[in-house]
């Protein structure tokens, strides 16, 4: 397999129905043109690891990494990359995740809101300027023990993105295409007006520029 295209008629491992691997994936598949419903088959595990390790086991053709997993694989020469969406267009123009608040929450706590969305977005900024630094704070916490394989992923993603990309782009495109193959029941534009607040991103923006 080259292409997401290639996936027609494969199985794909993914965590979990509706999961983000689940959801991202459809998203891929209905930009090229597949029915993500008919055009392959899914097979759930119950963990983030489960995926891989089907794959591993030769039980799906295909999964999808996230962070260091594409960068374990590659160091036990198992399978290969068909797609990298931090490098690959469309898909390195848009975030691959974003942060959800409750509703309620942010109305009856906005400084406290702020507050958590700042400290995100100050790490991702550290991330982007120190990855050594942050690849040795995750394994001397053992989120990632493996350094060099901390290193890679650090030096990898685009973590100052934040400040230029735009998040309403990136919910249009996925929405309409999930739309499309009936995922998700409102249209883009209904979902944006009603389920998006970008005031405390803009204003952080603002705020951290320097």
């Amino acid at each position: 397999m080259r292409a997401i295209r290639d996936l027609k008629g494969k199985t794909v491992a993914i965590q979990y129905f509706g999961g983000g691997d689940h959801i991202l994936l459809s998203s891929m598949l209905a930009y090229v043109g597949m029915n993500p419903h008919q055009d392959v088959t899914w097979i759930a595990g119950e963990n983030l690891r489960d995926a891989m390790g089907l794959f591993v086991e030769g039980k799906a053709d295909s999964f999808l990494g996230f962070a260091q997993q594409p960068e374990e694989l590659r160091t036990k020469k198992i399978g290969h990359s068909i797609l990298n969406t931090a490098q690959e267009r469309p898909w390195s123009q848009y975030f691959c995740c974003m942060v959800a608040a409750n509703r309620e929450f942010a109305q009856r706590h906005p400084i406290a809101t702020k507050r958590v969305l700042r400290g995100i977005l100050k790490a991702a900024d550290i991330c982007a300027a120190e990855p050594q630094r942050v690849a040795r704070y995750l394994s001397d916490k053992l989120y990632e023990p493996r350094f060099q394989i901390g290193l890679a992923v650090m030096k990898s993603l685009p973590y100052n993105r934040w400040r230029d990309g735009n998040p309403e782009d990136t919910l249009r495109f996925h929405a309409l295409r999930l739309h499309q193959v009936g995922m998700i029941k409102s249209p883009p534009n209904k979902l944006i007006a009603q389920s998006t607040d970008w005031r405390f991103l803009n204003e952080l923006k603002k705020e951290l520029k320097a």
